[in-house]
């Protein structure tokens, strides 16, 4: 196994923007390499056959990349996010082994208060590791933390940001909602509900059938259709939701907004009920692709 490191002529002053979404249930990238999306499942059992596993190996412990489980700790800051932050920071620069960066998160807009332990822990700080048996060097120079929700804005078609603008960002564990009025910030909630919560019902529902599922499965197999949800429960689902966004904001005064890949799961519902609102035409990555938007106006075009 070749694990001599490799870089561009200009290494020690090409630094680059990556930009990471660290979801509950997926987890966002972009960076010079390009974008994507993995699962945010973790591993720390041996396996048999490492090689056949995506993973991270940092101060000779091995995380495994997108099997196990999700984590069940509701503040970011709190996680164990180190191995998924580096494997995402690898997979935007793959063309490259030691990585110079400034790097770009997100957080609930609840947790922003928490921002000062990720600084802490993550700027002017490097990690050497193995990525996928291969050495690696991440050298994260600046730290831009961003709120949920609201760096959707920044996906916003530039027409539209000039409205009164409300933003319902819909994930795993949170809403994220952000009212904005000719492009600053009104309000910003945050509500501890999501689709976990959706698929908890639907486990504990099968469960009354006899069946035995945990949550991070329930979504691949409603996909398969070993699972049948009905329509009643999306609806109740996304009544939930209005109901929740209702107690901080009337969305007919605002043009309001969609985001969040859980707003992608119940678009027909949403077109359905909510006529006077729209879906960001991707709803998983709105937010991703804001903050990259926001990213170059902190610290310019970097990444071409």
């Amino acid at each position: 196994m070749n694990n001599e490191i490799k870089t561009n002529n200009n290494a020690g002053t090409d630094i680059r923007i990556t930009n990471l979404d660290l979801g509950n249930l997926n987890t966002k990238y972009n960076g010079q390499s390009g974008n994507g999306v993995f699962s945010s499942k973790i591993s720390t059992d041996s396996k048999p056959y490492e090689e056949g596993f995506q993973r991270i190996e940092l101060d000779g412990r091995k995380t495994y990349i997108g099997v196990g489980e999700i984590s069940r700790e509701f503040s970011k800051a709190e996680r164990d996010y180190i191995p998924q932050l580096l494997y995402g920071i690898c997979k935007a620069n793959s063309d490259i082994d030691i990585i110079q960066t400034n790097l770009s998160l997100l957080l609930p807009s609840l947790q922003m208060p928490n921002k000062n332990k990720l600084i802490e822990t993550l700027k002017n700080k490097e990690f050497s590791f193995k990525f996928n048996g291969k050495d690696r060097i991440v050298s994260i120079k600046d730290l831009l933390i961003l709120p949920e929700g609201y760096v959707s804005y920044f996906d916003l078609p530039e027409d539209e940001r000039n409205q009164d603008i409300c933003i319902i960002e819909v994930g795993s564990r949170t809403i994220n909602i952000t009212t904005i009025i000719e492009g600053k910030i009104e309000t910003m909630n945050t509500v501890k509900y999501g689709s976990l919560d959706f698929f908890t019902k639907i486990k504990n529902i099968e469960a009354g059938k006899g069946e035995d599922y945990v949550e991070e499965d329930i979504e691949r197999l409603i996909k398969r259709g070993t699972i049948k949800v009905t329509k009643k429960s999306y609806e109740e689902f996304l009544n939930d939701i209005l109901n929740y966004v209702k107690a901080y904001v009337n969305i007919k005064n605002y043009n309001t907004w969609f985001s969040g890949g859980t707003s992608l799961m119940l678009k027909p519902y949403i077109e359905e009920k909510c006529k006077e609102c729209k879906l960001f035409s991707n709803p998983l990555t709105s937010n991703l692709n804001g903050s990259i938007v926001a990213s170059k106006k902190v610290w310019g075009n970097i990444n071409g």
